[in-house]
């Protein structure tokens, strides 16, 4: 018997046949590297059998372990060497995809180590839509580190199995240190050690990146419950405001309705109950204790009789400020004026040069939403070229030679959408967006302000965005 016939049997869709076949023959040829391949194949096929019906709800995470671990143990008995082998980055990959729900993933990834990972592993790679993906590699290290994470906060973690994981999600920040969800697992790790300040700051990238999900709010609130309980009900109310489905925020809805009930603010506190509890009972799922309690609560019994539960009122503002407050990097301010509002991509375009501008997110900054062109705003950036993580209405009124006041007279020709206005020394290009307000060929003396930019072919110049009345030539308010 042979490799061939191994590879043959798994191409013919007899996989039973070739795991038999390879368990037979690798006695015989413990150092044949094919035979070894087919080998790790045919597991393959067997481990992704088992992988496919846990994805598809067939399975429940303890027979998922129970299934798979076999199989995970007699690759892990055979395939040393096939370190640096596509078979053996592969079974990998089914190891990584089953991390979630497999109780021994971190004991077999320690065995596996993560650095023998064959080149196409190691390297980051491109989908048909030409987005990057982390490598495969990156992908294994995440999943460690997120084992490693909710190890912590067991009640007796495998403290030798904890210390590796631990050592690897080190390791992995050293070389990506601003890696979000390497700093949320981290932040994790710190938080069930008891180290509040350090589980703070590892959150922080984490949060600056995703403000608009629930999660890393969810877990910000866990930080700060004991220390700071008010900004922490602050956390866990923003989360349930922002996330996209009752699942994010099932747990965190219980843990909101303890600190309001503490609080005192009863009457909110039952309408997350009764949001939890009708969550659970359409999924039907069994009631945590924490829920159970807060249902047979007086307070809550009283408020479900006389239907005085009351919604939370939008506490967007304050976990804003709140993430200010905790984001100790220094923040520089810029400058800069609304160009144009991208409606589609929801974003309002800051221009701060005329070849530099800067998004602001509507779904991390709404209410820059209400500030229309040419408007004047200070934008805080952490880092020079990096995202915005802050704004507000500047005090200037004009910013000279890149956004002023220009006074001429335009006449829009026909058939053309776009306009000038003629002034000294140039000329303002008025955009089809304000010009077609205008009727073709009927000249008229405009007020505009103008910001100077550069168009798609590189050549700067005035272009109009904001139209102001004639008669109004002073500066209006920019507010």
């Amino acid at each position: 018997m042979s490799s061939k016939e191994i590879f043959a049997l798994r191409k013919a869709g007899r996989a039973a046949e070739a795991l038999t076949m390879a368990r037979t023959e690798f006695p015989k040829h413990p150092d044949d590297i094919w035979l070894l391949r087919g080998y790790a194949w045919a597991l393959y096929d067997h481990v992704k059998k088992v992988l496919d019906a846990f994805e598809q709800g067939r399975l429940s995470p303890s027979a998922l372990s129970s299934d798979m671990t076999p199989y995970m143990q007699e690759f892990s008995m055979m395939a040393d060497p096939l370190r640096g082998d596509a078979a053996f980055s592969q079974i990998l990959r089914l190891a990584k995809d089953a991390a979630g729900g497999w109780g021994d993933f971190l004991s077999f990834a320690r065995w596996a180590g993560i650095d023998d990972f064959d080149d196409k592993g190691k390297a980051p790679f491109v989908t048909n839509e030409g987005k990057t993906v982390d490598s495969l590699q990156m992908q294994f290290k995440r999943a460690i580190c997120r084992k490693a994470a909710l190890l912590a906060g067991s009640p007796q973690p495998d403290r030798e199995l904890l210390e590796w994981g631990r050592a690897v999600l080190e390791a992995a920040l050293k070389d990506a240190p601003d890696d979000q969800w390497l700093n949320y697992y981290q932040s994790k790790v710190h938080l069930a050690c008891g180290e509040v300040s350090l589980a703070t700051k590892r959150l922080a990238p984490a949060l600056r990146r995703q403000s608009r999900a629930a999660w890393p709010w969810a877990l910000l609130g866990q930080i700060l419950e004991r220390t700071q309980p008010d900004d922490a009900v602050t956390c866990y109310a923003h989360a349930t405001q922002i996330a996209r489905d009752e699942q994010e925020i099932a747990k965190t809805r219980i843990c909101l309705g303890q600190l309001l009930a503490r609080a005192g603010r009863f009457n909110e506190a039952a309408h997350q109950v009764v949001k939890a509890l009708r969550y659970r009972e359409e999924q039907r799922y069994r009631l945590p204790p924490e829920l159970e309690s807060l249902v047979n609560s007086d307070w809550y019994r009283r408020a479900v009789a006389d239907y005085s539960q009351q919604a939370m009122p939008d506490v967007s503002s304050a976990a804003r400020n709140l993430l200010r407050s905790l984001d100790q990097r220094p923040i520089s301010y810029k400058t800069g004026v609304v160009e144009h509002i991208n409606a589609d991509k929801a974003l309002s375009y800051v221009a701060l040069s005329a070849t530099e501008g800067i998004p602001l997110y509507h779904r991390t900054f709404p209410e820059v939403v209400s500030h229309p062109p040419g408007t004047l705003l200070e934008i805080g950036q952490a880092d020079a070229s990096g995202p915005a993580q802050d704004w507000r209405v500047a005090k200037v009124k004009s910013l000279p030679g890149f956004y002023e006041l220009r006074l001429g007279q335009m006449t829009r020709q026909d058939g053309h959408a776009f306009a000038f206005i003629r002034t000294e020394p140039e000329n303002v290009f008025v955009p089809p967006a304000l010009a077609n307000d205008f009727l073709p060929g009927q000249p008229i003396d405009i007020t505009c302000w103008a910001i100077r930019r550069a168009d798609r072919s590189g050549k700067i110049g005035w272009r109009a965005v904001r139209i102001v009345d004639r008669r109004a030539l002073s500066i209006p308010d920019q507010q």
